[in-house]
Order: C-alpha cells, then structure tokens, then sequence
C-alpha cells in the first residue's frame, strides 16, 4: 500500500511546474559589448546562460538560453567615480523556444550597478611620521581631490550573475 502511495506522488510532481524562486541567482555570459560611454536607458542586452539549471532533478533552464535584458539607468563618470551601469533583465528564451518572462536584474554589490568604482585621489603631500626608535620618515598622505572617473566596459565573454526578484513557473 505504501509503494502505491509514494510513486503515485512522484506522479504528481512531474506534472506540476517547478517554481524557480526569487533570489535565485543565474550564471550568464555577455555576447556584446557595452559601455556606460555608448550606452542609453532603454538599450538592448543580451547574455546567455551557461549551464543547466535544475529544481530537484528536473532541469528547468538548459544550458544556451538566451537571457535578454535592458539598460535601466546609466552614470557618467564623475571627479571621484567611473561610470556605471544598471541592467534589468525582462526574459529569457530556451533553446527549444520556451519563453520565460522574467523580473530581475544583473546583480553587483553596488547596488546593481556594474562600475562606479571609487577613483584615487590625484595628489599627495609628504607629511613627517614620528616613530620613537627611528628618525622621522615623510610619508605620502591623499588631499581630498580624486582623479577623473573612466567609462565602465563590459567585455563580451564577462561572466555575471542574474538576480530573479520574482518567481518563474517553469513549464
């Protein structure tokens, strides 16, 4: 009795569809360069992803789904930050043409921008540092202005990771 209950169960996991959660993070390539130089809101991206994706033992996302995109927001470089790059991702397309409308973004630990790094300061004075055992020494301290930020460049070929912030039926 209790075989027939367990495998008419497993039954009933294979028809459901599997739910691909929020937070899942995705591994994808970039196929075209982008820049925060040439780039505007609204522009198109694509990636692919480079790896089979399973919930359980099912797979779900196969590896060569194409994962499209767009550019969300765009930061010129400023004196102290390169420029950055916001792309939020709008679906993906497996390789057997299944459509996945998806909700997420290109996720970085700044925010989802990808750039926007810190620039160093640009000048230096030599200030005197005391120790009790030795002479004194000049050491070079940072004055307060940072050099020109540089455009940010994603490569194709980079390697990135998608956020889901919803969850995606997969079918």
């Amino acid at each position: 009795m209790l075989m027939l209950i367990s495998g008419k169960i497993s039954a009933e996991e294979n028809n459901t569809n599997s739910i691909i959660r929020a937070g899942t993070f995705i591994k994808v390539i970039n196929l075209a360069e982008f820049s925060s130089l040439t780039a505007d809101i609204g522009d198109k991206v694509t990636f692919m992803n480079i790896q089979d994706m399973f919930v359980y033992e099912t797979k779900v996302i196969p590896e060569n789904t194409k994962v499209y995109g767009e550019i969300e927001d765009v930061l010129e470089p400023i004196e102290g930050r390169d420029g950055a790059i916001k792309v939020k991702i709008i679906k993906m397309i497996t390789p057997d043409k299944k459509l996945y409308k998806v909700k997420g973004h290109i996720y970085t630990d700044n925010d989802n921008y990808l750039g926007g790094k810190q620039t160093m300061p640009v000048y230096y004075r030599k200030v005197p540092h005391y120790t009790q055992a030795m002479r004194p020494m000049l050491q070079a301290a940072p004055i307060s202005i940072p050099e020109m930020g540089k455009h940010t460049v994603i490569k194709p070929g980079a390697e990135l990771f998608v956020i889901l912030e919803e969850d995606i039926k997969a079918k």
